[in-house]
């Protein structure tokens, strides 16, 4: 199940993850700066992780013992998911623009 379609980043429209992730700017401290997309939901919504990774292109099929949800196509399966205290954010999708929300 393992797919990524990086290629194809510009043909991506990012709208699309809106409804589960939000982006948040960053400091620009040097020249290059790039945001973060954040997971609007915590640790216990499997339903939204599901969701959004059955539309996102960017979803990696992480290692077995790193999954944590029963169905394989999950964000919270996703080896692009960085996890923070009370959810994750997604270093798969792009971060030079942010989405129009």
């Amino acid at each position: 199940m393992k797919r990524s379609n990086h290629s194809l980043l510009q043909e991506f429209d990012d709208s699309i993850m809106t409804p589960w992730f939000t982006y948040v700017p960053a400091i620009q401290s040097s020249t290059v700066a790039a945001g973060r997309w954040i997971f609007r939901f915590d640790n216990n919504h499997l339903l939204q992780s599901r969701q959004a990774a059955k539309v996102c292109q960017y979803f990696i099929e992480d290692d077995e013992d790193e999954m944590i949800d029963d169905v394989l196509l999950s964000c919270f399966n996703c080896m692009q998911r960085r996890w923070l205290v009370d959810g994750f954010e997604c270093v798969g999708l792009p971060v030079n623009k942010p989405l129009a929300e």
